[in-house]
């Protein structure tokens, strides 16, 4: 699935991609892009989390997706990020935290 998905992205632009579940698909997209990849490790409670997912009808539904193996390595990626990013607050919040980092990033890039 990693290789299907590097191979339709256009290497000469940016993109953001969400939901890596796994080890491999950093290590898969790093070898594709080499140094000009970046992994933001954005960081939620489960509460949170629970808030922002309508489709389960309670929270132990919930825990229970969450717990799923597909889910067990999330936590591992933290290591492997550039940063990690508080997600608590509203999406307006977010989107200024990536501003901010984002602007940081394109600075020390130009050093």
């Amino acid at each position: 699935m990693n290789a299907r998905l590097i191979a339709e992205l256009d290497r000469a632009r940016s993109a953001a991609i969400d939901g890596l579940r796994h080890p491999i698909d950093f290590e898969c997209l790093s070898q594709a892009f080499g140094a000009s990849f970046r992994l933001v490790f954005l960081d939620a409670a489960a509460q949170t989390r629970f808030k922002r997912k309508p489709r389960f009808s309670t929270y132990n539904d919930f825990l229970a997706a969450d717990s799923q193996p597909v889910e067990a390595h999330i936590d591992s990626l933290r290591t492997l990020a550039t940063a990690t990013i508080p997600n608590e607050e509203s999406i307006e919040d977010l989107h200024d935290r990536l501003d901010a980092w984002l602007d940081g990033y394109k600075l020390r890039a130009q050093i």
